[in-house]
């Protein structure tokens, strides 16, 4: 079983990774007794594994060990050890964001260690630019070119290597937005970035292809209404024309028959004659009317017929908006009248 310990320091290792650098040999980090206790085991053995490799000189292999005791136990006393040995490894971005958080968690009753980070961040402040990010709504999530560096409100800066850089910002349901920004070092700049509501999808096309703009429910019930009326309508009025020539027909028909008789003497037709009365005239031309009002009225009917088909098909497959609403058109021909039914909801 293993027993944790507090991580115990000697005097000479008093100087922390905090203090000024002179020569090749630099100064050792510093851990305070009382704070200890909140490292694991495995973490404090990378812290120092960390402070050995400092007071060593091998800044490389400080920060890997202080890096890997960070990934264990995010404490803010190793954030400080991990900071300065970013900046002795070339890394100021890393060191200004590790020193960052050291300063915002470290207890205020630590005066000489936050002088001491205070001056290790200005030295890596120096070297790049930082950049304060405003971002509304509360939440939306941050990146600095495409990297996610957390959520609106950010509670540090952000800090960037010089060069050309895009911060911005993404939160569902509304529009992202991203800002260029020429950082450069030692400068700071402030980025305000205020993301809108994206306009709302019609649930039932949404994913359906380009949305294409449709006629208002009003509008488009109001044209259906027109059309099935106005089928009924014309289906009315060409059945009304077929029993109109019909009637023409059968009596002009019947005049040619009632010609006809009189001019028939014993059984033998007057018109035979070589000199025909002008009655024969008269029953001939009946005929020809009989037959061409017939024409007109069977297509009349058969006009008729195909404009109603067409409306009542036309009704069920365009079908009323609302469930409730529907139209109903329906020819009625008798044989002494002739109409149009319509009935339903408009």
């Amino acid at each position: 079983m293993t027993t944790k310990r507090p991580l115990l320091w000697t005097l000479s290792v008093a100087i922390t990774l905090l203090a000024p650098v002179a020569g090749a040999q630099q100064a050792a980090p510093r851990a305070e007794t009382q704070e200890s206790d909140a490292l694991t085991d495995k973490a404090r053995q990378l812290f120092e594994d960390g402070v050995k490799a400092a007071k060593a000189g091998k800044w490389d292999d400080a920060h890997a060990a202080f890096l890997a005791a960070w990934a264990i136990k995010p404490h803010y006393q190793i954030a400080s050890n991990l900071g300065v040995a970013s900046l002795r490894v070339g890394k100021p971005r890393d060191a200004a964001e590790y020193l960052t958080l050291y300063l915002r968690e470290v207890p205020a009753t630590k005066v000489q260690e936050r002088q001491r980070a205070e001056a290790s961040l200005q030295e890596a402040r120096a070297q790049v630019a930082t950049v304060t990010v405003r971002v509304a709504p509360d939440g939306a999530e941050v990146t600095v070119d495409g990297a996610s560096v957390g959520r609106a409100p950010l509670a540090d800066p952000v800090f960037l290597d010089p060069g050309r850089h895009e911060v911005g910002a993404k939160l569902d349901g509304h529009v992202p937005q991203a800002q260029p920004v020429a950082a450069t070092a030692g400068g700071t700049e402030t980025v305000v970035l205020e993301l809108k509501r994206a306009p709302a999808l019609d649930a039932k096309r949404a994913g359906a292809g380009p949305d294409v703009p449709t006629a208002p429910r009003g509008s488009r019930d109001g044209a259906r209404t027109a059309v099935l009326v106005g089928g009924g309508i014309a289906t009315g009025v060409g059945a009304a024309a077929g029993v109109l020539f019909t009637v023409l027909a059968n009596n002009r028909a019947g005049e040619a028959e009632r010609l006809k008789n009189e001019l028939t003497t014993g059984g033998q037709s007057g018109c035979s004659n070589t000199s025909p009365p002008a009655a024969c005239v008269q029953q001939s031309e009946a005929l020809d009317e009989s037959a061409l009002y017939s024409n007109v009225a069977f297509w009349s009917f058969v006009g008729a017929g195909t404009v109603g088909l067409g409306t009542l098909l036309y009704g069920f497959v365009s079908g009323p908006s609302e469930p409730e609403a529907r139209v109903r058109v329906t020819p009625t021909v008798g044989f002494h009248d002739v109409g149009v039914s319509v009935g339903g909801a408009f």
